[in-house]
């Protein structure tokens, strides 16, 4: 990067190479892209259909933008939400559809935004797990309306902060920037704030189930924590993306050299099929549900801190933040929520051991 080239304009630049669009625009965290795109489209008071299985931060920022979540099904197959399973939703008119890249396992786009343009309603690609990934022969990125890319903590490229939002539409770019540029400035606050909030989500989404009376927390903590979905960040703070979007090619390549030893490792059945293009994030596996916390208690015994159950199911904070809301039943992205065991991509021999490990567990039940 030349000395002189502000980073955010030139990982600006990077972005629009790696996916093709016209125009990227960076922001403080790709939740922040999010409302401010409903709120520049006009989904106040409007559905937006979601993955029951995403991120929180997905749900938090579409109540945010004063929109109407609603939870949508997955496929049992990917885990992804698709054609068919959005038309189960029954919502026929959202303003917007929000499908992820779960995992880095590549969504249906082109199926996804035949359906919702059919309907008139907008595309928000969420690829905050899956920059690199390819897509149905298109770059992750490229599909939306508006696309985003996460680049904070424990993320493909980890700067600790940042995103950006992705377009082909210049008067979309413009008023997005606008947007984005008008939120609340970073502090160390902020993060501080993101890092209480992560420790209460992670403790809370585990425990909800046994003692499901927890969710009633979660409105009074949308209230305090909220505003962690939505910054800017200075300018400082971007320089060291456009160097971790060079080695992005390196970066891959390790996930994917980590994978096959998983891979070789794993039977069939635990083991989730990954079309051509996949990036991983970590690597999922579908444990039973009854036996995957267990195994995840193993590896953090032994030091294996990374490993995680990411995504739950959405259904219960969906249900306590928006209790007015029909709740319809989601059973298949329940059920990744409870089953799904995500294992880190750090060295071969550490992905050697840790898979010893959980087979030592499975064949020990």
């Amino acid at each position: 990067m030349p000395s002189y080239f502000p980073a955010r304009l030139y990982a600006e630049l990077q972005l629009k190479s790696l996916t093709g669009r016209a125009y990227a625009v960076g922001c403080g965290r790709g939740s922040a892209a999010i409302e401010a795109v409903l709120n520049v489209i006009g989904a106040r008071n409007r559905p937006v259909l979601i993955p029951a299985n995403t991120c929180y931060a997905v749900l938090w920022s579409v109540l945010r933008a004063g929109a109407i979540p609603y939870l949508v099904d997955c496929d049992s197959r990917t885990g992804n939400i698709n054609a068919e399973t959005l038309e189960q939703s029954q919502i026929d008119q959202p303003a917007a559809v929000i499908p992820c890249h779960l995992y880095g396992l590549p969504a249906s786009m082109r199926e996804i935004v035949q359906w919702a343009h059919a309907r008139g309603a907008f595309v928000i690609e969420d690829a905050a797990l899956a920059v690199g990934a390819v897509v149905e022969g298109q770059p992750a990125g490229s599909w939306g309306d508006l696309s985003l890319f996460s680049f904070g903590t424990g993320k493909i490229i980890d700067c600790g902060n940042g995103g950006a939002a992705l377009t082909d539409d210049p008067a979309l770019a413009g008023a997005m920037r606008a947007a984005l540029d008008a939120l609340p400035a970073w502090s160390e606050h902020t993060d501080q704030l993101i890092a209480g909030w992560g420790e209460l989500y992670w403790a809370l989404h585990r425990h909800e189930a046994i003692t499901p009376a927890l969710a009633e927390l979660y409105p009074r903590l949308f209230a305090l924590y909220g505003e962690t979905m939505a910054f800017k960040l200075p300018p400082d703070a971007w320089r060291g993306l456009p160097q971790a979007l060079d080695d992005l090619p390196a970066n891959l390549a390790h996930r994917a050299k980590i994978g096959t030893i998983y891979d070789a490792a794993f039977p069939a059945a635990i083991k989730i099929p990954r079309a051509s293009g996949t990036v991983l994030w970590k690597y999922p596996l579908l444990i039973d549900p009854a036996r995957r916390d267990a195994v995840l208690a193993e590896l953090w015994a032994d030091g294996i801190h990374e490993a995680s159950c990411w995504y739950p199911s959405l259904q219960r904070m969906r249900a306590a933040l928006v209790p007015d809301l029909p709740n319809p039943a989601t059973p298949r992205a329940d059920h990744w929520g409870a089953a799904v065991l995500n294992l880190p991509l750090i060295t071969a021999d550490e992905a050697a051991r840790i898979a010893a490990l959980v087979m030592n567990c499975l064949d020990a039940a």
